[in-house]
């Protein structure tokens, strides 16, 4: 499952933030920054167009809400499911926290390198492609190690304190060498390095509720939304009376929080990870589906 999950964030970042800042880059001195958008939006519809007839798996065409359950009830069980099972809640704040530092370095990172460095914005967007093309090649990575040392395990040790460590040295390493470029680019695939290390969580959190896996899936994806939110909100409230350093200790600190809260997802079997299945006992025959 971890593996399953890594290639799925393959495709994920390899299109959010990797793709896309190459594009940007080639295209904006061409259109400008309002042509770019047009662009994009042209590749949209080209994904959306790939989607259609392409994948036309079976399961997904037919109904997969329980007979006589109907869309408000369904709605309304995957918002329960956060306090009838907690530790998907709790799962569902890991997530949070996963991304909304990379979206709220979205917000001031372009200007302290593009700016304060003297990067310019086209070293920015190689940089950032970077940083995010590495975490492309870890996210399999990091699914395959979570599915040998375990889904909790690789989550807080890599995942969160790993960005926690990597977070500091995003921002206060190229801010104390000064213009070095080849420092911003190993300090930055560093941190897309840890940033896979959260990959395993959208398996963990479903398998927390094996009952309803949907209802987990709804409340993870609520996560993934709200770090959209969340980073941006706190960098417009700290920004100005901390400073940028004082936005990278709080990223920090709250990847540190992950890490501690990804402790308490225990499986309700116990391990963090499903055991394998038990060989068939001796002079009788396994079973095939």
């Amino acid at each position: 499952m971890g593996a399953a999950v890594g290639w799925f964030y393959v495709a994920f970042t390899g299109g959010l933030p990797t793709l896309g800042s190459l594009v940007a880059g080639v295209t904006n001195p061409w259109f400008g920054r309002f042509g770019t958008l047009w662009v994009a939006l042209g590749i949209i519809a080209l994904g959306g167009a790939c989607c259609l007839p392409g994948v036309r798996e079976r399961t997904g065409f037919a109904r997969l809400a329980p007979a006589g359950v109907r869309p408000v009830q369904s709605l309304l069980s995957s918002l329960s499911i956060a306090w009838t099972h907690p530790k998907v809640a709790i799962g569902c704040v890991v997530r949070i926290i996963n991304t909304a530092p990379e979206f709220g370095f979205l917000v001031f990172l372009p200007s302290f390198f593009s700016e304060e460095l003297g990067f310019g914005e086209g070293r920015w967007l190689t940089l950032l492609a970077v940083i995010y093309g590495t975490n492309v090649l870890c996210n399999l990575l990091f699914g395959v190690i979570g599915d040998t040392i375990g889904w909790r395990r690789t989550i807080a040790t890599f995942g969160g304190l790993g960005c926690a460590v990597t977070t500091l040295i995003l921002y206060f390493v190229p801010r104390a060498v000064g213009g070095h470029y080849w420092v911003a680019i190993v300090v930055g695939m560093l941190y897309g390095i840890t940033l896979a290390g959260f990959v395993p969580i959208s398996a963990l959190v479903p398998a927390l509720a094996p009952e309803n896996k949907g209802g987990a899936m709804a409340l993870l994806n609520l996560g993934a939304g709200g770090a959209a939110f969340v980073g941006p909100a706190i960098v417009s409230l700290f920004l100005g009376p901390l400073g940028p350093a004082g936005v990278v200790l709080i990223f920090a600190g709250l990847y540190v929080v992950s890490a501690l809260l990804t402790l308490c997802l225990t499986l309700p079997d116990g391990p963090a990870t499903p055991a394998p299945p038990a060989a068939p006992p001796v002079g009788r025959t396994a079973l095939r589906a």
